[in-house]
């Protein structure tokens, strides 16, 4: 019974040592929330790294205990290696610096078009690394200038630019966010070609990376702007408006989006999708693939223009139809664009891959050819299943 009791208290007061033994004030570490890779002009150092690191002080502005500063700081250094970089940042941060709440990584364009290639290996390899990290291409600029950014809505660029990445996924899906490890998988992939969203400015200036940035009723601000399409891991061409949403319609990567096609001369009507499937088929036909995709869109008219008696099932019938033609349109145009760059972004390699093993398996090293000569095929299917509060738009005298 001694014996029992002696080794509770022992258990007891081990958990009561091993529960403080890292503690740590936040005013003594520098909690790093995002990192911005960009390319070096020295090549004996090619990367440019900019860590963006929590200021405490900043935060607590708004509070009755005052604070100094801004809510985040950027520091940038100079390295061969991105583990270096992180390492080497400690001769400009006062503090012991963290990256377990390391929450965006931002590559700058011109590296993009240089090659990923293996710039991810740490994020992967490192004990203490994540890889379930958004990772997005600052378009038109460097990762730097974009982290410098002095948000005018949310607290610091960083949460700036996942919420307006994620918003525009729930809203409209041009883009939708790439975590670490699919960046990694679709590298390493030979049936499926990477492709990343694009972040930059909507109004650089040289406001942008100050205070008085938030003195202005239109301040320069974070946009989504088109996705990066790439081919064995550099960046080649970039994809826009209904382009970029097309192959998130192919990936079912959307949750919702207006569609806007017209009915007649200066006439639209909008069809908002909230429910999109897709499935990708793949079979060989002598010799060759043969790609087909179904998509099944379902929504509802939000807004119109046109002179149509929407109570009527066959007009809504014939609406249904000209949507499908138009969706096959667009996507018709992006899968040509992809095979013209033979960059396969929708992963119909992949899908090969898996009902077509031993034909793969003969022809994978061969794929980015294949693919920018294979047959496509496309089934669009559209339902209305609403029209609004009203059938008809009322007419103006």
């Amino acid at each position: 019974m001694k014996s029992y009791l002696s080794l509770l208290w022992i258990t007891a007061l081990c958990l009561c040592v091993s529960g403080c033994s890292n503690y740590r004030e936040l005013n003594q570490i520098g909690v790093i929330i995002g990192m911005g890779i960009d390319e070096n002009k020295n090549s004996e150092e090619p990367y440019k790294v900019t860590y963006q690191i929590i200021n405490p002080s900043g935060l607590s502005q708004g509070s009755s205990s005052g604070g100094q500063g801004l809510p985040v700081i950027n520091y940038t250094v100079t390295a061969k290696t991105l583990v270096e970089a992180l390492k080497k940042a400690s001769v400009v941060i006062p503090r012991e610096h963290i990256t377990s709440h390391l929450s965006l990584i931002v590559v700058g364009e011109k590296l993009a078009r240089n090659g990923l290639s293996l710039l991810f290996d740490a994020l992967d390899r490192g004990k203490q690394a994540r890889t379930s990290i958004p990772v997005f291409i600052a378009r038109d600029g460097t990762a730097e200038k974009l982290l410098g950014v002095i948000e005018p809505f949310e607290v610091t660029p960083v949460k700036s630019i996942l919420s307006t990445s994620q918003n525009n996924q729930k809203m409209y899906g041009i883009v939708s966010n790439v975590q670490g490890y699919e960046v990694i998988s679709m590298l390493l992939s030979e049936g499926k070609d990477l492709s990343l969203p694009g972040i930059n400015i909507n109004k650089p200036s040289q406001k942008a990376e100050e205070a008085g940035n938030l003195d202005n009723t239109s301040p320069s601000a974070m946009q989504v702007k088109g996705l990066a399409m790439f081919r064995k891991g550099k960046l080649v061409r970039w994809l826009d408006g209904d382009e970029a949403r097309s192959v998130q319609l192919v990936t079912s990567e959307v949750k919702s989006t207006a569609l806007v096609f017209p009915c007649s001369i200066n006439e639209n009507i909008t069809v908002t999708a909230t429910g999109i499937k897709s499935k990708i088929k793949t079979k060989i036909r002598r010799g060759q693939p043969f790609i087909h995709t179904d998509l099944n869109v379902m929504g509802e008219i939000t807004e119109t223009s046109c002179q149509k008696d929407l109570s009527n099932p066959k007009v809504l019938k014939e609406l249904e139809k000209e949507v499908q033609n138009e969706i096959q349109k667009e996507i018709t145009k992006t899968i040509h664009i992809a095979q013209k760059e033979k960059a396969d972004i929708f992963g119909f390699g992949d899908s090969l891959s898996r009902t077509n093993p031993r034909y793969w398996r003969q022809h994978k090293q061969n794929w980015e050819n294949l693919f920018s000569s294979a047959k496509i095929s496309m089934n669009v299917n559209v339902s209305i299943v609403n029209t609004g509060m009203r059938t008809n738009p009322y007419e103006v005298n």
